[in-house]
């Protein structure tokens, strides 16, 4: 079986993650204001994913790209469980912003759709949210994980 390493990265990897998030036209990460992981499957850079804190209430998931050549394969899975049981997320609300097509996904993790709660949606994720929608051709769904 092929192993799935996740790890956090490294500062000097920044320009390369940003390259990467371009190719999908994902948004730059700040390394100093996220966690972001890199997974490794057989020693290659498979896929990438970010937390970023909003406020001390809440966080955001987001920056989900496994390559192309790596899909299928769980790596998904392993970068999402890593990043929610990452920093100290008790009692914190964890905000998605996934394409439409992968609400089952999320669902898994125990993301809800954020109409299906009574928590109220930070400014920050609203504004996203509605670029989000302007910008992909995709729609881009609102979720939330109450810890």
């Amino acid at each position: 079986m092929n192993e799935i390493i996740i790890r956090k990265a490294k500062e000097i990897e920044i320009e390369w993650i940003n390259t990467k998030y371009a190719e999908v036209d994902f948004k730059k990460s700040v390394f100093e204001k996220e966690l972001i992981v890199i997974a490794e499957y057989e020693s290659l850079n498979s896929g990438l994913g970010r937390i970023v804190k909003i406020d001390k209430e809440n966080y955001e998931l987001g920056g989900m790209y496994v390559f192309q050549e790596f899909r299928n394969k769980g790596i998904a899975e392993k970068i999402v469980a890593f990043l929610i049981h990452s920093e100290n997320l008790e009692d914190k609300n964890i905000w998605c912003l996934p394409f439409e097509n992968l609400e089952n996904f999320y669902a898994k993790f125990g993301f809800k759709m954020a109409e299906k709660t009574k928590i109220q949606t930070p400014k920050e994720i609203t504004e996203e949210h509605n670029w989000c929608n302007k910008t992909y051709e995709k729609r881009v769904l609102l979720m939330v994980k109450i810890n």
